[in-house]
């Protein structure tokens, strides 16, 4: 009994040792955009000063904010993504990697882990990575992107047409009937195809308004209206159907927070909840 006792401690020790040795490392892919997302400091913005320090408790954890042109398509983008991983693994000798996403940027991720030949850099990136956290991500498209092909001309131009990003690859991209394809033939993880490679958590959101009646952004007017105008299957965040976030992989939490809070440590903090995993 004492024999046993003892080895069942040695085997504690040796895990607990092995889990001293490995380097945490945390990334952040955005979602589509503009094109001048493939600068880092827009790429920054996108997720504000706040959630990245919030995420990686006060910075203490190397981290890794990747940058792409936000009208690219998902393997376009993924190559792009792909590079600045690499090499933010490779420098720093990352062998425990969480990597965090917003929107598209959880399909772009989706790409590298169902895809591990398409790129030589690919799989490094899968080996690395202890699981990935996707919020708000359109796993199997977004209504409002179907939507977004009919706004030009329409009544509904300016502040929502640049909310959508119409007609841009990313947008094509995000299609329902384009994700079907791709669900169906090149992404993995959806009902039916084969399971990724690691761990993924999806994060969904509910809420539209917000807060905008303390703050005024325009943003929870955009998403409301957009939400209301498109006319989304069950609940959504204005963007992005819960049914097509929660398509991959497992719950963590529903939140609140919109499309544009959800990226932010603001209206709910988001970014508190991703630091738990450290």
């Amino acid at each position: 009994m004492r024999a046993k006792r003892l080895l069942f401690l040695i085997f504690v020790f040796g895990l607990f040792v092995i889990n001293l040795q490995a380097k945490t490392g945390i990334a952040f892919v955005h979602g589509k955009g503009d094109a001048d997302l493939a600068n880092a400091s827009v790429a920054w913005d996108y997720w504000t000063t706040d959630m990245l320090r919030a995420a990686s408790h006060d910075f203490s954890i190397p981290l890794c904010v990747c940058h792409y042109n936000g009208e690219d398509y998902m393997w376009v983008a993924a190559d792009q993504v792909a590079g600045q991983l690499y090499d933010f693994i490779t420098q720093n000798g990352i062998d425990d990697l969480v990597i965090e996403t917003h929107s598209f940027g959880g399909v772009v991720i989706r790409w590298i882990f169902s895809n591990p030949d398409w790129d030589s850099r690919y799989p490094t990136i899968i080996n690395a990575t202890r699981w990935v956290n996707a919020i708000a991500a359109p796993q199997k498209g977004s209504e409002a992107a179907d939507f977004a092909g009919d706004l030009e001309g329409s009544w509904l131009t300016g502040w929502l047409v640049d909310l959508l990003n119409e007609n841009t690859n990313s947008t094509h991209n995000c299609r329902t009937d384009w994700m079907a394809y791709y669900n169906q033939y090149w992404l993995k993880g959806t009902e039916g195809r084969p399971a990724l490679p690691k761990p993924w958590y999806w994060i969904s959101g509910y809420g539209l308004w917000n807060d905008y009646w303390t703050k005024f952004h325009y943003q929870d007017i955009g998403l409301a209206t957009l939400s209301g105008v498109v006319g989304m299957p069950g609940e959504d965040d204005g963007m992005v159907s819960e049914y097509s976030a929660e398509a991959v992989g497992y719950q963590w939490f529903r939140t609140e927070a919109n499309h544009h809070h959800n990226r932010r440590n603001d209206y709910k903090k988001i970014g508190d909840a991703l630091a738990t995993d450290f």
